[in-house]
């Protein structure tokens, strides 16, 4: 009796296990390309004149994020040529896009690709303030209410959504105070119910065999 208590004793802690480690699923950056520094620590700060270079940088910022949230691309596949804005609801992981060229250095094309499908973009002034601090990276400094932070439009900034990967050509005027900055939410995958549920089948069939 006592071994049949500690067999059904040392399953269920394999339950709490699976189901513990199913709760932090993650979406992160996969790859990047072109003109793209990829940082695996998000920087002190991102305002105007703090995290300049020839390249875009591209950070992971929060996880497992649940809300709704209104965002300035929905489409996938989509972009900013026409957008179609509005509001998503779920649990995402966010992640960053900035360039602030050098002097001299007016455009950063690239890629970044994620491991989970991206479900909105935020690329407009008002709607980056909005979520800064929903989303925004613990210890990063964001421009939070900086006028001339998003994409351009003289010259004019793109980007493309398909799939898991965003590609951007940011434009900027030097020396002008412009700064162009995305925040992407990706999709999080649910916790694996399914593994568990399995599991919990196979205890409930070597129980009927045993009883």
């Amino acid at each position: 009796m006592n071994n049949r208590i500690s067999s059904i004793a040392s399953r269920l802690c394999v339950l709490a296990a699976l189901s513990t480690s199913a709760s932090f699923a993650s979406a992160s950056i996969s790859f990047v390309t072109g003109a793209t520094n990829w940082l695996t620590s998000p920087p002190a700060a991102c305002g105007w004149g703090q995290l300049t270079g020839f390249n875009a940088y591209a950070w992971d910022e929060q996880q497992n994020i649940t809300t709704s949230v209104f965002v300035d691309e929905t489409q996938n596949p989509g972009g900013n040529a026409t957008p179609i804005p509005g509001t998503i609801s779920g649990t995402f992981a966010s992640h960053f896009i900035h360039f602030d060229g050098i002097p001299g250095v007016i455009n950063a094309t690239g890629t970044v690709t994620y491991n989970q499908p991206i479900v909105g973009v935020i690329f407009n002034k008002l709607t980056l303030d909005n979520t800064d601090a929903l989303f925004g990276a613990g210890g990063t400094v964001y421009p939070t209410g900086y006028a001339f932070r998003g994409l351009s439009t003289n010259p004019p900034s793109f980007i493309t959504v398909v799939g898991n990967t965003i590609s951007f050509s940011l434009n900027s005027i030097t020396p002008t105070l412009d700064i162009a900055q995305i925040r992407v939410l990706t999709h999080v995958p649910a916790p694996g119910g399914a593994a568990i549920l399995g599991m919990g089948g196979i205890l409930l069939a070597q129980r009927r065999r045993r009883d």
